[in-house]
């Protein structure tokens, strides 16, 4: 079954927060001044099983979801993560398996079990090469070559074209912009710049703070020759260009929003359902799980959710002091 949105956008993407718990305390994601060792995170009675988040799937790829994403929080704190990968990837009708992580965790071991499992591709962020800088903006103890070390790890495990994410702030790490090319420079790895968004209430977003599409690729001309290329798929969220050692992306939601291709739905650890990244509303799926409801039920639930979704934030984004203030939920809650 296909089924579309008010926009006849088609549901092909799911993505999964499988925690809410991380080991970094990004600036722009889980900022340590509010998420401190008091923090009440969920307990493990709150988060979705992997038996319930499988089942979810199996009805969401009847739908016509075909790629899952697992993010966090960081998904390597979930214990076995690579059990419920395998799980689903024996889905009828998921194609593609792929993981977000901050990388320090991905060990050989944890590599080759993620790898055997069958996880398809690997998404790692690195928002800076500078010691200082990245323990600044990661908040953590870890250094810009631990991340370097998992993303080798799962290199020598036989993950390829691993995706590194780099947040880009002015004036904050946009000076890393061409050595983050220059690092990863004939390595097989796609580095992707990402304009700083306004997602949830707590990383003080301010469009003063934006390093823009615009400005990334000027910065980037003055070092190398770059061409565009073409999308791999019609939902994907960057542009993508080739330069002197391989090929880079931009993600630019600020500057030129892509809401017109989104086929996204988003499922957060404690099993609720977002249909935007900005959205402050959801659904309680969990709760629809956990009784006695048949799958019919389940997917009848979900067929009205998405054919009722008119979400295009970044397209009407319209910053005023109302809208400023709106509620939204956290990138480390939703899963980016």
């Amino acid at each position: 079954m296909n089924i579309t949105d008010k926009f006849s956008r088609k549901l092909r993407d799911l993505r999964i927060s499988v925690t809410d718990r991380c080991n970094f305390r990004c600036s722009y994601c889980m900022p340590k001044e509010i998420y401190t060792s008091d923090y009440k995170f969920f307990k493990k009675t709150e988060i979705l099983s992997f038996e319930e988040i499988i089942r979810l799937t199996k009805v969401l790829a009847s739908l016509g979801v075909k790629k899952v994403r697992l993010t966090g929080g960081e998904p390597l704190l979930r214990n076995n993560i690579h059990v419920l990968v395998e799980n689903l990837k024996n889905i009828q009708g998921i194609s593609d398996i792929s993981m977000t992580t901050n990388g320090v965790l991905l060990s050989k071991e944890k590599s080759i079990l993620l790898k055997k499992s069958g996880l398809d591709r690997l998404t790692v962020s690195l928002d800076s090469l500078s010691n200082e800088r990245f323990t600044k903006i990661s908040g953590s103890k870890y250094l810009p070559s631990d991340v370097i070390t998992g993303i080798e790890n799962a290199q020598t495990s036989g993950f390829e074209n691993i995706k590194v994410n780099m947040v880009v702030k002015k004036n904050i790490n946009h000076f890393d912009i061409l050595p983050m090319l220059d690092n990863f420079k004939n390595t097989g790895c796609i580095v992707r710049f990402i304009e700083f968004m306004d997602v949830g209430n707590t990383n003080l977003w301010d469009k003063k703070d934006v390093f823009s599409l615009e400005d990334i690729l000027r910065t980037i001309s003055e070092k190398y020759h770059i061409k565009a290329l073409q999308k791999n798929y019609s939902s994907e969220v960057a542009k993508r260009w080739s330069y002197d050692g391989g090929e880079f992306g931009v993600i630019s939601s600020i500057s030129n929003p892509f809401c017109g291709d989104c086929s996204r739905i988003r499922l957060t650890a404690e099993g609720k359902l977002f249909t935007c990244l900005f959205a402050s509303n959801s659904h309680d799926i969990k709760k629809l799980i956990r009784s006695s409801e048949s799958d019919d039920v389940i997917k009848n639930y979900l067929l009205d959710i998405w054919s009722n979704r008119e979400d295009r934030y970044s397209e009407t984004r319209i910053v005023t002091d109302k809208q400023k203030f709106n509620k939204k939920a956290e990138m480390s809650y939703i899963g980016g």
